[in-house]
């Protein structure tokens, strides 16, 4: 879903812009390579997600010349009810990157709300916003967009997640900067279940609720919560795509994945596992190899 930082960009932007549209508040989110979290607080749950989905396929489409939908038919909606549930809803969306091995903590993953909390405490993002105005903003954005005056961007062109995220709602779930730090990085157990019961509202949020496409790894992603199994010099699924789109290529005359062919895509998929020693599935995602 995001072969290079424009990508994750243009995601917040219009997350920003359909969230406005729709009424909806964010409370946090993570952007993973192959799919998107977020807890949100809406009424309108199905139109805010089918008009993100549309805004960002179009995107995605009309860049590498792709056509089709994205992802699953539909979108993953889960209801969540009680003070702890959310709690517990809030963690597993902000250590995802921990839970994938992107990051070697919550904290580290740089495509989620998980630097942006408890600022003045903690003050992990150093994003300040750009003094622009509703024009050069406007510059950045699809055309005829709307959204209101307190949206600030970065000097990039992205919405800042404190200016459109419900960030403070957030915080107060933790209370304080002290717990938020224990909650991301406490490891799952009993506990969790323990905390959700208190709440009286049905059963226990568990990380197979949450991933439903990884049912047969859940146990994988929470060893990587340890963050023994994470190496900064593993390649991630971005830094294969950008050496596939800006490195090799060129090299076959075309300037998107989805132009190669099956028997050039089988050709690229042996020279990244002869030089890189890449896994088969991270290739096969990077290159489109259905």
């Amino acid at each position: 879903m995001f072969r290079d930082e424009e990508d994750h960009g243009m995601m917040l932007n219009l997350m920003a812009l359909r969230a406005f549209a729709a009424d909806t508040e964010i409370l946090v989110d993570a952007e993973m390579s192959t799919h998107v979290h977020q807890n949100v607080f809406t009424d309108r749950p199905m139109e805010y997600a089918s008009a993100l989905r549309m805004s960002y396929t179009k995107y995605f489409n009309r860049k590498y010349g792709r056509e089709g939908r994205m992802g699953e038919k539909y979108t993953f909606l889960l209801r969540i009810d009680g003070h702890y549930h959310q709690v517990v809803l809030m963690n597993y969306v902000l250590r995802n990157g921990l839970h994938h091995l992107a990051a070697a903590t919550a904290l580290g993953y740089k495509y989620c709300a998980a630097r942006e909390l408890f600022l003045a405490d903690i003050g992990l993002s150093t994003e300040a916003a750009a003094p622009f105005s509703r024009e050069d903003i406007a510059s950045f954005l699809p055309r005829h967009a709307e959204f209101p005056d307190e949206f600030e961007m970065s000097a990039d062109g992205i919405f800042l997640r404190r200016s459109f995220m419900e960030l403070r709602r957030a915080e107060q779930y933790y209370s304080t900067p002290r717990n938020y730090l224990y909650q991301m990085n406490r490891l799952t157990d009993e506990e969790w279940k323990r905390d959700q019961e208190l709440d009286r509202t049905g059963k226990p949020l568990t990380l197979d609720m949450l991933e439903p496409g990884y049912e047969n790894s859940i146990e994988q992603l929470l060893r990587n919560e340890t963050g023994r199994h994470f190496s900064r010099t593993r390649l991630q699924d971005m830094d294969v795509c950008r050496l596939i789109d800006r490195d090799i290529l060129p090299g076959y005359g075309v300037t998107s994945v989805y132009q190669l062919t099956d028997t050039q895509k089988r050709r690229i998929a042996a020279q990244l596992l002869n030089e890189f020693h890449l896994p088969e599935a991270q290739i096969k995602r990077c290159l489109v190899m259905l």
